[in-house]
């Protein structure tokens, strides 16, 4: 008897082993999360992770904590991330950049974009748009090609920075295109966008919230929207595909990701919740104002669009030989 009630407390232990952590992923989550963003406060992933953080916070009742780390393109941040516990309270918000560009942009990144982290949803779509100065004499897409091979050497496109969507995606444009464009990097969107609405820069194709306001205003022309269908919040300004580059369906994405190991039952809540966020009304109204779709997808969804952007944009920086380090 002795015998069999130790065996049966040897068992009881082994099950109470395995209740535990499988009870605190049902009660997921029981302490406080923390939002990394991986850019300074006031920017667009900013306001990203204070809008999911204050709908999660709401919803589950626990503190979510929204810190910054911005430093090297986000990759600061990302590798913090890449190292935390893989327990579902340090989530990554972040861009297509850290995971389907840097890996090839850069010589070190300090983490690898699939095996060091734990996909959770696609949260938003940011399409780019092709703008021109308001005095420049075209009126569409096809007017500025004309215009471009009509001046060559003459003509300069403006970009946030080597290597930043809006350097790609233009580069992507001039090689469908065969055009001969001078690209002119700043440090950062608001003084691209200064030059160009100075005219010191021809072209642009820039975020919806960088150029709309001046869109709206009149000091930009809208020629095209870079994803496959038109932007709710321009729906008169064609796509590319429309203006005859064919295929041409870019957005820049943003996405929640964890660390590595976590466990489906927790990464699959955090994945329902961040896509209801997405899907609500209210967020969906205050993003679609600045030009941004709010999605919510599952983990294979945000995975699947990561490796392919990884592929695709690996040939145009070594076809445009984009180097930044």
């Amino acid at each position: 008897m002795k015998r069999r009630t130790a065996l049966a407390a040897i068992g009881a232990g082994l099950l109470s082993g395995v209740a535990t952590p499988l009870l605190a992923q049902q009660d997921f989550p029981t302490r406080t999360i923390k939002i990394i963003a991986p850019y300074p406060p006031g920017g667009t992933t900013d306001l990203f992770a204070r809008i999911i953080g204050d709908y999660l916070q709401k919803t589950w009742g626990q503190t979510v904590v929204i810190e910054n780390r911005p430093g090297s393109s986000g990759m600061i941040g990302a590798g913090m991330v890449a190292r935390s516990p893989g327990d579902g309270y340090t989530v990554l918000i972040g861009s297509q950049a850290l995971y389907s560009v840097n890996p090839t942009l850069y010589k070190q990144v300090p983490y690898d974009p699939v095996k060091d982290f734990t996909p959770i949803s696609l949260v938003a779509l940011l399409p780019s748009f092709l703008v021109v100065p308001a005095t420049l004499p075209v009126a569409n897409v096809r007017e500025f090609i004309q215009y471009v091979k009509d001046n060559p050497g003459k003509v300069a496109y403006g970009s946030a920075g080597s290597g930043t969507a809006q350097h790609i995606y233009f580069e992507l444009f001039k090689q469908q295109m065969g055009l001969d464009v001078l690209h002119v990097p700043y440090k950062g969107s608001v003084p691209a966008v200064t030059d160009l609405i100075g005219g010191r820069v021809q072209a642009m194709m820039d975020f919806g919230p960088s150029v709309l306001p001046h869109i709206r205003a009149g000091k930009l022309k809208a020629l095209a929207v870079s994803t496959g269908e038109r932007s709710r919040a321009t729906p008169d300004v064609p796509t590319m595909q429309e203006s005859g580059v064919p295929g041409f369906d870019n957005a820049t994405w943003f996405a929640i990701h964890g660390p590595a190991g976590i466990p489906p039952t927790i990464a699959t809540k955090l994945s329902t919740e961040i896509a209801a966020a997405m899907r609500n009304p209210e967020v969906k109204a205050r993003f679609e104002s600045l030009g941004i779709e709010t999605i919510g997808t599952t983990a294979d969804v945000l995975l699947a669009r990561q490796k392919a952007d990884a592929v695709k944009f690996a040939e145009v920086i070594r076809r445009a030989n984009i180097k930044v380090d």
